[in-house]
């Protein structure tokens, strides 16, 4: 996942959220002080008895903890677009200090892990990629092939957005298989799986069964 894509969960996030108030994805608000536009990852908007209420949501794709220095950032950056309240989303939690602070500065911290956050964006998720665990899976449609005595042979397969590590789960086995780029494995039913690239190849061993 890249930093703009979970930026973005961020913003689908709040917007799958009941309740009143208008999400704004990627705005650019002017310095109170300055003039300058400064950019905002999502702005949430409230009209209530007749007043505009706005709130700074600021997506944080660290893979450590934020610290207080975090904090300290987005709290300036709504204090000078003029937002009523900032709120920090998270993908790895915060430290107690960063905790302590935002609690002073009134900014509301809130977690969205990794995963949370693909399954909000990625309709065809599977599962983390065990490899790299730094994406998901995509689940590609079910597979099968014909083999030359009838009968037919179907699997399940997909591959990590990133890594392109594939996962195979063979239907007549049952046997899942994990495949690196590169790699291959025959399973027991005599059927030979290999990964290019993130797509299966698939082939028969056993004599007389070839597709």
């Amino acid at each position: 996942m890249t930093w703009q894509e979970y930026q973005e969960a961020v913003a689908v996030f709040y917007e799958q959220i009941e309740g009143v108030g208008t999400v704004l994805r990627d705005q650019r608000i002017p310095d109170r002080v300055t003039g300058q536009h400064r950019q905002v990852d999502t702005l949430l908007t409230l009209e209530t008895k007749g007043h505009s209420i706005s709130v700074l949501i600021d997506a944080k794709f660290h893979s450590e903890p934020i610290d207080v220095k975090s904090v300290e950032e987005v709290a300036a950056l709504a204090t000078a677009v003029g937002a009523c309240k900032s709120i920090i989303v998270a993908a790895n939690g915060w430290t107690q200090p960063a905790e302590i602070k935002a609690e002073h500065l009134s900014c509301d911290l809130r977690l969205l892990s990794l995963e949370g956050a693909l399954d909000l964006l990625v309709p065809d998720k599977w599962m983390m990629c065990p490899s790299c665990q730094n994406d998901c899976m995509v689940l590609d449609a079910p597979f099968s092939a014909k083999m030359n005595d009838g009968l037919e042979v179907w699997w399940l397969e997909g591959a990590c957005r990133q890594c392109r590590c594939a996962f195979v789960w063979c239907q007549d086995c049952g046997i899942q298989h994990e495949l690196k780029v590169g790699e291959s494995i025959t399973c027991d039913c005599g059927y030979h799986w290999q990964n290019n690239n993130g797509s299966i190849a698939f082939s028969c061993v056993a004599e007389g069964r070839a597709p």
